[in-house]
């Protein structure tokens, strides 16, 4: 009776922390770059593999030169669930998926894929999800004004922070300034406002090369984000700005824009204590964290009844 316990008691202390492990780009296999709707473009590219729900118009423009496929190795450089019209340019190192007609003029004509692999109304509900369950996490850190900057103060903890705050503060920023975070962790800004912009490039992100960082423009209607290290989750607005970089994944309602998107600095997936998700289709599994000290009392209580045992048989 005692062993049967403690097993049971083992089994419900297991799931009593729970952390949901976020994947950011797993609903689109990993690609550079996801629009919901349509993607437009011209003299640019991206270098990992773009996926958009609608079309696809781009011109001078090259698509997975660094060989980042989405959906794994011989994968898809593009996936399109409307129609492709390119105009000079290129679509390298991997399949094409094209859900309507296809339309190229100089430009070689890319492997063609007759499936489709992602689902993209399950994808759109996913990342909105995401979004707005992020925004709703308690701030483990703050960030404030700092003469022409913003000083980034974190809980010292590693990890995870998150920060949530007014678009208002990057808007004018020119500078960072950390505080108490700790090389190689997780930084996750949910930005606020109708609008995100990051100083038209008028700020180095070269101090958050180190970090996995996510901007979460949970409300954002329109995004002008360029010179960005780290990623992009703006799952209601436009990207619209027309020079710049961003370094890491970009997740947008449609895309229609200039800024290059480098392959580096992708979001790596972490556990998010406090995060759930509701609806939206293509959800992360729930990871069941047990705690320390749980464990560590379950096995010692564990231990007691092999002695018990061992002291019957005995006698």
């Amino acid at each position: 009776m005692h062993l049967r316990f403690l097993v049971l008691a083992a089994a419900a202390l297991g799931g009593s922390a729970q952390a949901t492990v976020l994947n950011l780009t797993a609903p689109v296999g990993g690609a550079n770059l996801y629009a919901i709707h349509d993607f437009t473009s011209t003299s640019s590219d991206v270098e990992g593999a773009v996926v958009a729900g609608g079309n696809v118009t781009i011109s001078s423009y090259s698509i997975n030169h660094n060989d980042k496929d989405a959906f794994g190795k011989d994968g898809y450089a593009l996936v399109a669930g409307g129609n492709l019209s390119l105009q000079g340019g290129s679509i390298e190192n991997g399949k094409a998926y094209v859900g309507g007609t296809s339309t190229l003029m100089w430009a070689a004509t890319p492997q063609m894929a007759a499936s489709n692999p992602v689902d993209f109304a399950a994808a759109a509900g996913y990342y909105k999800s995401v979004a707005g369950a992020l925004s709703g996490l308690d701030a483990t850190g703050t960030v404030a004004p700092l003469w022409s900057g913003v000083q980034v103060t974190g809980s010292g903890n590693g990890g995870v922070d998150i920060f949530n705050l007014s678009s208002d503060l990057f808007a004018n920023s020119s500078s960072w300034t950390l505080d108490k975070l700790v090389p190689g962790e997780t930084l996750v800004f949910n930005v606020s406002g109708s609008a995100g912009t990051f100083n038209n490039n008028g700020i180095s992100f070269q101090p958050l090369a180190g970090y996995n960082v996510l901007f979460n423009f949970y409300e954002a209607k329109s995004i002008d984000v360029r010179g960005v290290i780290g990623s992009v989750l703006a799952p209601y607005a436009t990207q619209t700005a027309n020079w710049g970089v961003v370094n890491g994944n970009v997740i947008v309602d449609t895309w229609s824009s200039t800024v290059q998107v480098n392959s580096n600095h992708y979001f790596n997936p972490v556990d998010i204590a406090g995060l759930k998700l509701d609806g939206g289709g293509a959800r992360p599994a729930a990871a069941q964290v047990p705690e320390p000290g749980s464990i560590a009392l379950v096995l010692a209580g564990l231990g007691a009844v092999g002695v018990v045992g061992r002291k019957r048989r005995r006698a």
